[in-house]
């Protein structure tokens, strides 16, 4: 499992405030994960010291490698984003320590995926067909990712979002300007977004402010029909309960 999906899961298990006299007092999670973009490794290492969540280097799958020299380590999610993956390039980037991969699905080779070896996440085609969504829920991927055009979330783009998510049972991970509100950030969450990404060009500041406003967006409400959760986040690949990883609640 990819420190990506490790950390998305960890902030969907969002906890409540504590209860009783010894309840201790809990730093306010945020609602979703964040990713930042970079294109060189000094970007990387600003974005993580801000505390994004992740950090995705825009490059081709032969370049990134010699970015991520010394980036590598099993507490770091440090992923590529690039056109075409063949099955040779999945593997480079793997031993080269990337802990995850975003590709489209028409360029990126069948035997590059492999969610054993490092986390996928595939360009998001809002125009793909039922069928074909419903299909990608058994590969294990670790989200769909979605660039958004600038402005506020219109109904008919929030059900397109609802859409990808439920028919792949698979989270989102959705670009935000670095200025989103709560109301913004709270409508992608109940749409099935798991993480967001912050545009190349962000500063370290913005980023800062990000996670505020992420640490700013209530709980999920319950539904007053069934009393369950509105928020429709689905689970990252679900996997059998002994392929469980206990020992990760520190991650950071």
């Amino acid at each position: 499992m990819s420190q990506f999906q490790k950390k998305m899961q960890k902030l969907q298990r969002r906890e409540g405030p504590g209860i009783g006299f010894g309840a201790a007092v809990r730093e306010q999670p945020r609602a979703m994960l964040l990713a930042a973009m970079a294109t060189s490794a000094a970007d990387v290492r600003a974005a993580l010291d801000a505390g994004a969540d992740a950090v995705i280097l825009r490059a081709t799958a032969e370049s990134a490698l010699s970015q991520l020299d010394g980036l590598a380590s099993d507490k770091v999610s440090v992923g590529v984003i690039t056109d075409a993956l063949s099955e040779a390039s999945a593997a480079a980037l793997a031993k080269a320590g990337c802990d995850f991969v975003i590709s489209t699905l028409e360029q990126t080779e069948s035997a590059a995926v492999d969610t054993e070896r490092m986390g996928h996440i595939l360009v998001a085609d809002e125009g793909a067909e039922d069928n074909t969504l419903r299909a990608l829920a058994p590969l294990g991927l670790d989200a769909l990712y979605v660039e958004r055009k600038a402005g506020g979330v219109m109904l008919a783009h929030q059900l397109g979002l609802v859409r990808l998510a439920s028919f792949s049972s698979t989270p989102l991970l959705v670009t935000v300007d670095p200025g989103a509100s709560v109301a913004e950030l709270r409508v992608l969450r109940d749409s099935g977004v798991g993480g967001v990404a912050a545009p190349l060009g962000t500063t370290s500041e913005q980023l800062k402010t990000l996670i505020e406003t992420l640490k700013a967006v209530p709980p999920p409400k319950k539904s007053r029909r069934e009393g369950a959760d509105m928020a429709i986040v689905p689970s990252p690949a679900a996997r059998p309960a002994e392929e469980e990883d206990d020992g990760d609640e520190d991650d950071d």
